[in-house]
């Protein structure tokens, strides 16, 4: 088979060498002919300015034609080419030149005359000779190729036959070796994933060692082993981070502190949890401290309408006695005429007291009212703040929803979020619930607060008709000055009017009474409320702001107002004539 091949080679070496002498002599025949071309049109060219380009072709042409001659003669001669066509090819370069050389002096005809009689005998025999051995070379390959052609098929048989004999027996070694080296290691390695993809990375890659593409494999198996374990010890980092932060957290708002915050270091989605978490203790906490401001402002306003209310049922028990003290003063006028002046006399003062003690009354009144309404409109305040309360806990709600659902996507990695996710929606819905009670309360005080300014007003109402009652003891007083023989009558009716001012102060002191218990219940409603707040840690609170109370103003005013005398008896009589103009 060898030695086939060798002679293939041979032949194809010794073709291609015939045919680059072919291709030789067919070249510098080409190149003969270009020439003389170029010499005939130096003789016929009439365009001078064309000869210059014509003239360069030539020597261009007949420098390579003699460097060709030079460099493959030898080669030539020695491949059976006679010297006879190397002699003829420099004798017409050398005609040639001379033609040009006559076209160049202007001799035209004599140059023709030359070309046609010197070259054209020369270039026919070198042409003869050219064309001859052409023929000759390519006879020379097609019988070298044929020869080449042959030998090859030749070759290719006892080649396909061997090749096939080769082929069957290394088939059966390369199985043998496959089997062995290749397909029991990637067996193995096959078996080596599927216990990775199982979750198991404390496993030993086999074939490592091996320098070939199957250790390649297994050392890249080894490495996304080592990477695989990484990942899941990562993994069970960050969720046991998450548990603890989170966890501790969520217990410390179970507790009731709203102060502290989720610090640990999160990455991926678990830092905007964080984010989330923190942002809404935050808003929590801040809604928290507002809420024990509202209600210390409403324990302070609850404590300043008791005051106010024990205030005035003192001042209505004063002015009841005030007015049992007239009603004695009108007997003393009807039974004696003497003391009739003394007791006008009294009377006015005692109107004039209790005209202003009615003005007061009137204007505790409308504080009262002014101070039970801001208390309603901070009950409002806190149940618009409870409603917050309750919209966070429905987010909560929801984002621990949509954490369960994404920690159940997330399958057997996910369950302890999942727990936690619960917890949160747990606490998420208590405080709800808390948020609900703590607004069905206030909203019970507010209805209580709003029955207390009902029952205010109508104190105001009931002062307002003791103001027109006193004004008609004035006018009764005045006409005891103008008419004595009308003083019975006054009197009666002044007896009268007394007796009305008994009833309704009394139906005041009722009215007091009511506000007075209302004061307490807002003050108990309040109190509560205190406590609920009271087990929330919200950090440092501001102290609230109580409004300045006029009570204790109005309790130093009445205090220091001086106490009347009743006169009875000959002291009553012993009034000045002056004293009736005071009517």
């Amino acid at each position: 088979m060898l030695h086939g091949q060798r002679q293939v080679s041979r032949a194809n070496d010794a073709a291609r060498a015939a045919q680059d002498r072919m291709l030789a002599l067919a070249e510098q025949r080409s190149l003969s002919r270009a020439l003389q071309r170029d010499a005939l049109n130096l003789v016929t060219e009439p365009d001078a300015s064309e000869l210059a380009a014509i003239r360069g072709r030539f020597e261009k042409r007949r420098d390579t034609l003699v460097t060709q001659l030079d460099a493959r003669e030898a080669e030539l001669r020695a491949a059976t080419i006679p010297a006879a066509y190397f002699t003829r090819q420099r004798a017409l370069v050398a005609d040639l030149a001379r033609v040009a050389a006559r076209a160049d002096a202007g001799d035209r005809a004599g140059a023709f005359q030359a070309f046609r009689l010197e070259v054209r005998p020369v270039e026919r025999a070198a042409s003869t000779i050219a064309e001859a051995q052409i023929d000759a070379l390519g006879e020379q390959v097609t019988t070298l190729r044929a020869a080449a052609d042959a030998e090859a098929s030749w070759s290719r048989l006892v080649l396909l036959v061997a090749t096939a004999l080769l082929a069957i027996a290394g088939l059966a070694a390369g199985l043998v070796i496959t089997r062995r080296s290749v397909v029991a290691p990637l067996h193995q390695l096959r078996q080596t994933m599927e216990t990775l993809a199982a979750g198991r990375t404390d496993l030993t890659v086999p074939q490592v060692e091996r320098a070939d593409e199957v250790g390649q494999m297994a050392r890249a198996m080894a490495t996304f082993r080592d990477q695989l374990a990484g990942a899941e010890r990562a993994k069970q980092d960050q969720e046991a981070l998450i548990v603890a932060s989170i966890g501790e957290r969520l217990a410390s708002l179970a507790r009731g502190d709203l102060v502290s915050r989720v610090n640990a270091d999160l990455a991926g989605p678990f830092a905007k949890l964080k984010d989330d978490f923190n942002t809404a203790l935050a808003a929590l906490q801040a809604t928290m401290t507002q809420v024990g401001s509202a209600a210390g402002s409403i324990a302070h306003g609850s404590s300043e309408i008791r005051h106010a209310s024990g205030d005035l049922s003192q001042r209505t028990e004063q002015q009841a006695a005030s007015l049992e003290e007239t009603a004695a003063a009108m007997v003393e006028i009807t039974a004696t005429v003497g003391r009739t002046a003394d007791d006008a006399a009294h009377a006015h003062e005692s109107v004039e007291q209790a005209s202003a003690e009615a003005e007061q009354s009137g204007e505790i009144v409308r504080r009262t009212v002014e101070a039970m309404g801001g208390i309603e409109r901070s009950s409002s305040e806190i149940v618009e703040i409870i409603s917050v309360i309750d919209g966070i806990a429905f987010q909560t709600n929801l984002l621990a929803l949509n954490a369960g659902v994404e920690a159940a996507r997330a399958g057997d990695a996910g369950k302890g979020f999942a727990v936690v996710a619960s917890e949160v929606r747990a606490l998420a819905q208590r405080s709800a619930e808390a948020a609900k009670d703590v607004k069905a309360r206030i909203q019970a005080s507010s209805e209580q607060v709003e029955a207390g300014v009902g029952l205010v007003g109508e104190t105001g109402a009931a002062l307002g008709r003791i103001a027109t009652r006193i004004a008609e003891v004035g006018t009764l007083v005045s006409s005891i000055r103008v008419a004595t023989g009308q003083q019975a009558s006054g009197l009666r009716q002044i007896s009268t009017a007394v007796s009305d001012m008994d009833g309704v102060t009394q139906q005041n002191a009722a009215m007091v009474e009511e506000a007075t218990a209302a004061a307490r219940s807002l003050a108990g409603e309040t109190e509560l409320l205190m406590q609920h707040i009271a087990r929330f840690r919200i950090g440092e609170t501001p102290p609230a702001q109580a409004p300045a109370s006029p009570v204790h103003a109005l309790q130093s005013r009445v205090a220091s107002a001086p106490a009347r005398r009743i006169r009875t008896g000959a002291a009553a009589l012993a009034v000045e004539e002056d004293d009736w103009s005071r009517f």
